[in-house]
């Protein structure tokens, strides 16, 4: 994985938190909630949105990414969970993939711990269209 910090939009940022609160989720939680929370209030760089780069994966952002273990090339944007839709591609921020992916620039390596416990990398190819999210870009 590279070592860079991640980079969160304040708006991100900031809704991330309420979502945490509002379903009781903190860093002795889920493995995806602990990952997320740890993110956002521990690692990442904070930006006001005007100011986040264009290579950066944000709520809203359509992506592609290889995963490095099967060779596949998948494209899905990132979410919150109210707008998750796997018949749409659309995973949720709290999702494994999704928390991965987060505030990372095309072509960085990001490392997770799948459902089934296995550690899986993937490498962030591509960004698509402009952010969909309240809060960005406006």
């Amino acid at each position: 994985m590279d070592h860079r910090f991640p980079i969160i939009s304040e708006p991100d940022a900031g809704r991330i938190r309420e979502l945490c609160a509002r379903l009781g989720l903190s860093r002795d939680g889920p493995c995806a909630a602990r990952d997320l929370l740890e993110k956002v209030f521990e690692e990442a760089e904070i930006v006001p949105a005007h100011r986040l780069p264009p290579d950066v994966v944000g709520i809203g952002t359509a992506v592609t990414f290889r995963d490095r273990l099967t060779d596949s090339l998948h494209r899905v944007s990132v979410v919150y969970p109210e707008e998750a839709s796997h018949p749409d591609r659309r995973i949720s921020v709290l999702s494994p993939v999704g928390c991965a992916l987060l505030g990372r620039r095309v072509g960085e390596v990001a490392s997770f711990t799948a459902p089934d416990g296995a550690r899986r990398e993937i490498h962030i190819v591509a960004l698509h269209g402009g952010r969909e999210a309240a809060g960005e870009g406006a």
